[in-house]
């Protein structure tokens, strides 16, 4: 009977609460989060980052006092920071969900109402702690109408392969569907116990044995599970309010949240990237240009950690992201590749340094140089793709370095970049042992693997077969072409060889069988085409044209052998040939048919069979079926071809005098407003002080953006204009919408 009483009591306690707003208690010390949506997405109350990342969600009227969230698709969800918000000793985490028109609570399928996934950062090279160090914990709603509290043991950093452990449930299916439910869920490592909490009444669990201490937590994920992939969406179809986290187990936060401490504290502003124009303060246009441009590298600056960066920043979180994944990475890791990775961030800063003239520029690049040099392999002279930075220490992500993605070209010229501009030999040296590596590293057909297998000593493909070529994401001719850069800078003859080997491979590999023309993405040792991830099928696959026309383009302005640019041409033919109707051409055609197709989890779909269609949304839980699109820019490519044939070497212009480089800025000048900050794709965003575009974490920005490039180099010829520095620069003589380490320099005599 005493027990039956203090739970009416509870009951009765939290259906008060749920009247008003947590507002009135959130002030409390204990609260380490606090979210009521009432002035938009963002913590009112943060230990740590109060802003948040996710996408697909909005905000409704009809909450306990004012607005609520909702997921707006099957992949909607917000998420903030762990580290912070997030206690580990002990803790509860509390909202408010409404059920919405399909009563979650009894629709017998699962919802994911809040996840809590652990960090490995303190523990990376550590892996034994993995399975014993983190309380990860998810809040989820059954098939069979049961809200679970879940720990997951084990797994790796995006706790996959890891052990879920049910550690309380409690049937939720007569829940009122029309009312606000208040939940919780709570932990406390001093008596090792856990509770569910639900409209105040309150099943007790254990920590599992298996997880001997608490650890940091990367975020808490909020509507929806911390799976990126859309087979594994259990987006919550409800409404949430009043989320708060206490620093305290349940039976003090229950007390915290019947007293009054309210929250007076004001509530967070837009975050930005403000800078100012201090060299030409007094054009309105020069000084539109360089406050947008000294905006990003500001970003880049202040986001940099441990000499690097991951692929992109979001806003309004500042957290960083590698790839499409919901969840943040740790913020001790740099990654390494893919397109405008961390070398290629530190090399727009070191030309912004050279157009600008500003010192922080030059430091941050070299604290990119010199990571590089600290990581690279003193026997190999590679890289692998990504680094954890921990006591000290750059802990590599794999034993094997990948070939592809930029991994090693992109530091190979950037330390090739870094010794053109401070003479220190030291990173010439180190981009030297990176091009030995590339010249070990090719297969003997010419090509280069996805990455070399450092215990058998050999170039291996993604599919695991030694020595296949990789066309996909520049796995070829990247290589070939850094060695040709590498030759022009060195005069090393053998890099030149082994780049012309790559090119010819590259023409060995082009497949026309009449019906379809153009390149796999990998191949055997054969040259016969082979899958690799569980979505790339052996096929023609649409971007390969751009990957290897990159490597060809270089090839024809290094030997002037038109044998080079022909497959470019045919490919280009095909397109014209084969386009449907106005959207553009499929991604993956079957080799055989030329029927366009998709793969996914090894299985192939045609796309011209409606039944097939189908199957693979079912598959991918997809939305929407596969529609042909122009991800190559075919107009583009045309434009390239066009480009090397007329101008082999690129265009080299004249020596400007200072009167014309003042010309060329007064012209430039209002049409880079018009173009890049006015107008432009993506447009700048005002809000933000920078170009985002978005994503599923949200709005967020890449490291290398064009526009900043190219406003750069007008400001570099507007100094040289104003006799700030000379105007005898090579660099001039070309105008190029990338950073300077691909600009090829001239002899004293004029030659290229």
């Amino acid at each position: 009977m005493r027990h039956a009483i203090v739970a009416l009591l509870l009951t009765a306690v939290v259906a008060a609460c749920a009247q008003v707003p947590g507002a009135r208690w959130a002030g409390d010390d204990a609260v380490t989060f606090y979210l009521d949506f009432e002035d938009g997405s963002y913590a009112w109350k943060a230990a740590g980052n109060p802003y948040q990342f996710g996408s697909e969600f909005e905000l409704v009227d009809g909450a306990l006092a004012g607005q609520a969230w909702r997921n707006t698709s099957k992949m909607g969800y917000i998420g903030f920071d762990g580290l912070g918000n997030v206690p580990l000793e002990a803790g509860t985490v509390s909202m408010y969900l409404r059920p919405g028109e399909r009563n979650i609570f009894a629709d017998g399928r699962a919802h994911c109402v809040c996840a809590l996934p652990r960090t490995i950062e303190g523990m990376v090279a550590q892996r034994q702690l993995w399975p014993t160090q983190g309380l990860a914990l998810a809040l989820r709603k059954t098939e069979v109408n049961t809200l679970d509290l879940i720990a997951h043991v084990g797994g790796d950093e995006w706790t996959w392969g890891s052990e879920p452990t049910v550690l309380a449930s409690t049937d939720v299916s007569g829940l009122h569907p029309d009312e606000w439910h208040h939940l919780a869920f709570s932990w406390d490592f001093a008596t090792r116990t856990v509770w569910l909490v639900v409209d105040g009444a309150a099943a007790e669990g254990a920590i599992p044995e298996a997880i001997e201490r608490p650890h940091e937590y990367l975020c808490a994920i909020f509507g929806n599970t911390q799976e990126y992939r859309a087979e594994d969406q259990q987006p919550l179809d409800g409404l949430l309010d009043e989320i708060a986290i206490l620093s305290v187990p349940w039976p003090q936060a229950e007390q915290i949240m019947a007293a009054d401490a309210p929250l007076t504290v004001a509530r967070p502003e837009n975050p930005q990237w403000t800078a100012e124009a201090t060299l030409f303060p007094d054009d309105s246009d020069l000084a539109r240009c360089e406050q947008v441009a000294r905006q990003h590298l500001k970003m880049l600056v202040e986001t940099q950690r441990h000499g690097g960066w991951c692929l992109n920043i979001k806003w309004p979180s500042r957290l960083q992201w590698t790839a499409r994944f919901r969840m943040p990475e740790p913020r001790n890791m740099i990654w390494l590749s893919k397109d405008s990775h961390t070398a290629f961030g530190a090399a727009e800063l070191l030309f912004a340094y050279e157009a600008l003239g500003d010192e922080q520029y030059l430091q941050a690049a070299r604290n990119t140089a010199d990571m590089y040099l600290v990581t690279q392999d003193p026997e190999l002279g590679s890289w692998i793709h990504g680094y954890y930075y921990d006591h000290g220490v750059y802990v590599p992500d794999t034993a094997n370095p990948l070939i592809q993605d930029h991994c090693q070209t992109g530091p190979l010229m950037l330390l090739c970049y870094m010794h053109r501009v401070t003479g220190e030999q030291r990173y010439l040296d180190a981009a030297t042992r990176s091009a030995e590596f590339l010249v070990r590293a090719q297969n003997p057909n010419g090509s280069w693997s996805h990455h070399w297998d450092v215990a058998r000593g050999v170039g291996v493909a993604a599919s695991g077969a030694e020595r296949g070529g990789e066309v996909n994401d520049y796995g070829t001719a990247a290589p070939l072409t850094a060695l040709l850069s590498m030759y022009q800078y060195t005069g090393e003859e053998r890099y030149r060889d082994a780049a012309r080997r790559g090119a010819d491979w590259l023409i060995a590999a082009f497949i026309d069988t009449g019906t379809l023309a153009g390149w796999a993405g990998q191949y055997d040792e054969a040259n016969q085409p082979v899958p690799a991830r569980h979505f790339e099928p052996p096929s023609v696959t649409q971007y390969a044209a751009r990957w290897a026309a990159s490597g060809l383009f270089a090839a024809y302005s290094a030997t002037l052998d038109d044998r080079y640019l022909a497959p470019v041409r045919r490919v280009l033919e095909w397109f014209d040939a084969n386009q449907v109707g106005d959207e553009g051409w499929w991604w993956d055609y079957d080799i055989e048919s030329g029927r366009p197709i998709s793969m996914y989890s090894r299985d192939i779909y045609f796309l011209d069979d409606p039944t097939q269609v189908q199957a693979y949304m079912a598959a991918t839980g997809g939305d929407a079926p596969p529609r042909p699109s122009d991800s190559v820019n075919v107009a583009g490519l045309r434009y390239q071809l066009e480009q090397i044939e007329q101008h082999p070497q690129g265009r080299v212009m004249d020596a400007p005098t200072q009167e014309e480089l003042a010309q060329y800025v007064a012209d430039a000048g209002p049409r880079y407003v018009a173009s890049y900050i006015d107008g432009g794709s993506p447009p700048l965003n005002q809000r933000v002080g920078l170009y985002t575009w978005d994503s599923q974490a949200g709005l967020g920005t890449n490291l290398v953006r064009h526009q900043c490039v190219r406003i750069c180099d007008l400001l570099m010829r507007a100094r040289a204009a104003r006799g700030d520095i000379p105007a005898d620069n090579p660099l001039f003589r070309r105008i190029d919408a990338f950073v300077g380490w691909n600009k090829i320099l001239l002899d004293d005599d004029g030659a290229p």
